[in-house]
């Protein structure tokens, strides 16, 4: 015989209180998103094929270094945060705290790679003329 309520059975499975805080995280960086995706597409898409040289002349302009930069940095943070939510949803618990984290440190790893990358594309053309 189980003393436990239908609401004590069903806690710790979900709550209402994170839905709404969730979606409007979403949502926001769904619509920053699509807005960076635009300038990446009309600033940084035509330097693909090009030679080395345009590119880094591209790439140094001010615009596009900070395009770039915030396009590495809210691609890194959406793909973290709905990762978390696919472990968090789909994951065994015990296995999803160890994913989230390897995910997190992953993310950011890249992206810290990607910002490396442009500072040092910055440095090398800054020392080349």
């Amino acid at each position: 015989m189980s003393y436990l309520t239908d609401r004590k059975r069903a806690s710790g499975k979900g709550s209402i209180a994170h839905g709404a805080e969730h979606q409007l995280e979403v949502t926001t960086s769904s619509y920053m998103m699509a807005a960076l995706v635009i300038l990446f597409l009309f600033c940084i898409a035509p330097l693909i094929g090009a030679p080395y040289e345009v590119v880094v002349e591209g790439l140094t302009r001010p615009f596009n270094m900070v395009i770039m930069g915030l396009f590495v940095v809210s691609a890194t943070y959406h793909w973290r945060f709905n990762i978390k939510k696919v472990f968090e949803d789909y994951v065994p618990h015990g296995f999803d705290f160890a994913g989230v984290i390897i995910t997190t440190a992953l993310g950011w790893f890249f992206c810290g790679l990607g910002l490396f990358a442009l500072v040092k594309i910055l440095i090398a053309s800054m020392i080349a003329g």
